[in-house]
């Protein structure tokens, strides 16, 4: 494949967690790509995104030209082409265990874990410690929690990341050790704590916090305790 011939579509690095997941791993892996980026709640996501995206979401990627090569959509659907595309790049554990067992964990997150997910959306540029720690919530981090420590502790202690190597099942919780930064959770599991530092340290997080960081977009569907502080303290 030439250097250009993948084009990610994302939305905003502060809030969009699904679209830092196939970022976060081409990044890593040294897979080039070209970002193109449409922002929630802009004139831009309603007349260019239905023509980027069959489903009218993001991530999306292309193979070839934009709006005329191959389109993939969907995280996981993502991660499943750029293993095929880049065999050689270790996307998912070399182990045939420990890469079912990846898939698991990032099929289990997908389709799970809705609590924790709307009581912590993803906002790398705010800091609210100690909130969104609902019941519900921290019950959910604990039961995934108990997940990532069993993969780690079984297929990954010769490394740092959960499997070891670093592979799509890091780049799909990095976002999740996000928010815990961001909520100020601090998890009872030292392996958990441990991944954090590490995920949190990749050159890829760092390039995708600063991206993060430079956007000056609010979106209040994705700052409810933004909204939540400010309504308190007009009373």
């Amino acid at each position: 494949m030439s250097e250009t011939a993948l084009h990610l579509v994302i939305a905003n690095k502060n809030y969009s967690s699904w679209s830092a997941r196939p970022w976060l791993l081409l990044t890593e892996l040294g897979i080039p790509f070209e970002e193109i980026q449409i922002k929630f709640n802009t004139t831009e996501w309603e007349i260019e995104l239905p023509a980027l995206s069959p489903t009218r979401r993001v991530p999306v990627l292309w193979e070839g030209a934009p709006k005329n090569g191959v389109v993939t959509y969907d995280s996981l659907a993502i991660v499943e082409r750029i293993h095929e595309l880049f065999p050689e790049k270790n996307v998912l554990p070399k182990d045939p265990l420990a890469r079912a067992r990846a898939r698991s964990l990032m099929a289990a997150f997908h389709s799970g874990f809705q609590d924790f997910r709307e009581a912590m959306p993803m906002n790398i540029r705010a800091s609210y410690k100690g909130f969104g720690h609902t019941e519900q919530c921290l019950k959910e981090i604990d039961e995934l929690s108990k997940l990532l420590v069993e993969a780690k502790q079984t297929y990954g202690s010769h490394g740092p990341f959960i499997f070891g190597e670093y592979s799509a099942a890091d780049a799909f919780f990095t976002p999740v050790n996000s928010r815990f930064k961001t909520y100020g959770y601090v998890s009872e599991y030292s392996d958990i704590q441990e991944l954090q530092d590490t995920l949190l340290t990749t050159e890829s997080m760092k390039l995708w916090v600063k991206g993060a960081l430079d956007e000056q977009d609010f979106v209040a569907e994705d700052e409810p305790y933004t909204v939540k502080q400010e309504s308190d303290s007009s009373k």
